[in-house]
């Protein structure tokens, strides 16, 4: 018999901590800047690699206020079970589905990891391993990857349950829904992905599926390609035979099917035939293991692996706690994840994922020779999870589901009843529930403006906590101004926020310019300063900064104050600023990390260096982020070559003389 429940999931939680209040403008991320080799991949496979990048996450603001204090937390769940399979989703962690049981041999077939740690992997910074994460919007995590996602309750036909979870990606204007369905007799849980573009403009899209399983010396990553696409970090990308190839710092060949032997961070995208089935499979000596299947339309499958390097055994700890290693294997809409792919407008695209357990020979599945132990595993896969029956549950998923609503389980924001609301007819729901009762304050806030044409005003010291973006909402934003319902600080404040984010570098600052005029306040202040980054005028930016931060102390505008200063080689007002800060801020990794630059640029080497011995934590390291291994490099070779230039020559006799501490080593390759 299967059923859908509520129950709790408890697990040792670090505090997410509340939203950046500092938009995301100036910055150029995702320029699509893609090192291909021409001589193994054709025009025609990277025509879309680096297609329709973004330079900001606006209208998201980052999620970077957490810490690595773990407390016990219980997180809301949605169990799907059967008399063979449990499965665990969370719907505060946008949907994950973070644990998958094998009922009959008591086995857990996914990563599940132990702890709920935040780190910097995502599009907004935040971002979780283990299970199994739903990935759209743009290249990089889901923005509601540690964000609540709705869940419905609904049921097919014959009165199966069916979960599902659904939300709006506010970039690309898309609503994405995940339905999942564990049939009474099924071994395998079957999961309907259905993305719609509600505008009738082209759009891109992406989706990956990431799939966390645990990496151990004996599991092997079966799927049915000769070829993969290599991608690492600092490299290119390069199609070559597979299993068997000459990785970069690898002397001989490496059999990438077992991931222990990987010495860095590395992808491979599997070149898979046009006709083949699509699946992909982590299996363990004894031959079982997880296998994830699809209809076509999710073509791409992927392996991503830490590596066995000091860095990659160092994230893995950091994600989560000693002893919980994995790797992931993916699902794309794409062949790489390299790639957006134009979706038109109106247009409707979906598929179905089957997540089960799978038992081969391991004889075949584990011995040397690759083909026998692909036709092997998809022999037992057509065996256990006929391809037609995966089809057949797609369609009865769609005819029966498509345009119904369920009972509301969990709410999450409500953005998409606000662009519906004012794009009007235009904008096509795709018969998704955004109950007005459930709204937040922020979506009531530009509710208002679109309803009423109000805009709020709060205090100046109060931080932001919501943006739109895009040039009709600077219409809107403009309107609210000329009428005199946002003619005040804040009012001026987003319109300018908007016009940055449109590229009107000169209008916007007019903006903020009359949001000081109105009421002095922070926000503004450091938005000009990031219009003066942005021409050339480093000694204005700083000021700017200063300015803010004497009015507010807020961590994110003393961070961007602080590196600003330190680009403008102001290393005594670094030190300054730190020494006024409260205590909390003083203990910040991330401040911290800038006080150690401004006292190395100043000679104060033993200072700089106790700093750096301490066992303290970057809580927001970025992935692939080497700050940590630079700075301690540069201190020792101050430290023990005083008097000689600092060069690569000397630089490679530092990095081989004084190895860094493991709570320093973060480096991919």
């Amino acid at each position: 018999m299967s059923f859908l429940r509520i129950s709790r999931y408890v697990m040792p939680s670090a505090a997410l901590g509340g939203l950046n209040p500092l938009p995301d403008i100036g910055r150029k991320r995702n320029r699509g800047q893609i090192q291909v080799d021409e001589t193994t991949i054709g025009k025609n496979e990277s025509r879309y690699m680096g297609w329709a990048p973004v330079d900001s996450i606006l209208p998201y603001q980052a999620q970077n206020g957490y810490n690595r204090i773990r407390r016990p937390r219980a997180w809301k769940s949605l169990v799907l079970e059967n008399d063979h399979l449990q499965a665990v989703f969370l719907p505060e962690l946008g949907g994950h589905l973070w644990s998958l049981i094998d009922k009959t041999t008591d086995r857990e077939l996914l990563h599940k990891n132990p702890v709920f740690q935040p780190c910097n992997l995502a599009i907004r910074n935040a971002w979780i391993s283990g299970g199994v994460e739903w990935n759209i919007g743009i290249i990089g995590h889901s923005p509601y990857t540690v964000d609540h996602v709705f869940a419905e309750r609904l049921q097919l036909d014959d009165g199966t349950p069916v979960l599902r979870l659904y939300q709006y990606e506010r970039i690309r204007k898309l609503f994405f829904r995940i339905e999942a369905v564990l049939p009474d007799d099924s071994h395998c849980l079957f999961v309907r992905v259905r993305i719609d573009n509600p505008l009738p403009q082209e759009t891109a899209v992406y989706w990956w599926s990431n799939i966390a399983v645990d990496e151990r010396p004996d599991v092997r990553v079966l799927v049915p390609a000769s070829r993969a696409y290599r991608y690492g970090y600092g490299g290119k990308l390069t199609k070559l035979a597979i299993p068997y190839m000459t990785l970069p710092g690898h002397d001989q060949e490496t059999d990438i099917s077992r991931t222990t032997t990987i010495g860095q961070a590395m992808d491979f995208f599997f070149d898979l035939p046009q006709d083949q089935r699509r699946w992909i499979a982590a299996l363990g000596r004894d031959g079982y293991g997880l296998v994830q299947s699809s209809t076509d339309t999710l073509q791409g499958r992927k392996l991503f692996v830490w590596g066995a390097g000091a860095g990659g055994r160092n994230w893995q700890t950091f994600l989560s706690k000693p002893g919980s290693a994995y790797f992931e294997i993916q699902a794309g809409l794409a062949h790489t994840q390299l790639e957006h792919l134009p979706m038109p407008g109106r247009q409707v695209i979906s598929w179905t994922e089957l997540y089960g357990p799978l038992a081969v020979d391991p004889a075949m599945a584990q011995g040397k020779n690759w083909q026998v132990a692909i036709d092997a595993t998809e022999d037992q896969l057509q065996h256990v999870y006929p391809r037609a029956q995966t089809e057949a549950i797609h369609a009865r998923i769609s005819e029966q589901l498509d345009g119904r609503s369920g009972e509301l389980l969990h709410s999450g924001e409500g953005w998409a009843l606000v662009d519906q609301k004012h794009y009007g007819d235009a904008f096509k729901n795709p018969g998704l529930q955004f109950p007005r009762r459930r709204l937040g304050a922020q979506e009531k806030i530009w509710l208002g403006l679109v309803e009423k044409n109000q805009l709020v005003c709060p205090g100046p010291l109060a931080p932001p906590q919501s943006h739109q973006v895009g040039p009709v909402w600077c219409d809107r934003l403009q309107h609210s101004i000329r009428s005199g319902s946002g003619r005040h600080w804040f009012g001026y404040y987003l319109y300018g926020v908007a016009l940055s984010h449109g590229g009107h570098q000169e209008d916007a600052v007019a903006a903020f310019q009359k949001s000081l005029a109105m009421a002095e306040n922070p926000w503004s202040l450091r938005c000009l300063a990031i219009h003066a980054q942005l021409r050339g005028d480093l000694k204005s930016a700083a000021a700017y900064y200063l300015k803010a931060v004497r009015i507010s102390q807020e961590r994110n505008l003393v961070i961007e104050a602080m590196s600003a200063l330190q680009h403008h080689q102001q290393s005594s007002d670094v030190i300054a600023l730190y020494e006024v800060i409260p205590d909390n801020l003083r203990q910040d990794g991330r401040i911290r990390v800038l006080l150690v630059e401004a006292l190395l640029d100043l000679g104060q080497v033993d200072r700089a260096g106790s700093m750096l011995c301490q066992s303290f934590r970057l809580n927001d390291i970025r992935e692939g982020e080497i700050k940590l291994t630079d700075l301690w490099f540069r201190m020792c070779a101050q430290k023990h070559y005083p008097n000689q230039t600092r060069d690569e020559s000397l630089m490679d006799i530092v990095r081989a003389a004084y190895p860094p501490p493991a709570h320093l080593d973060f480096r991919m390759r």
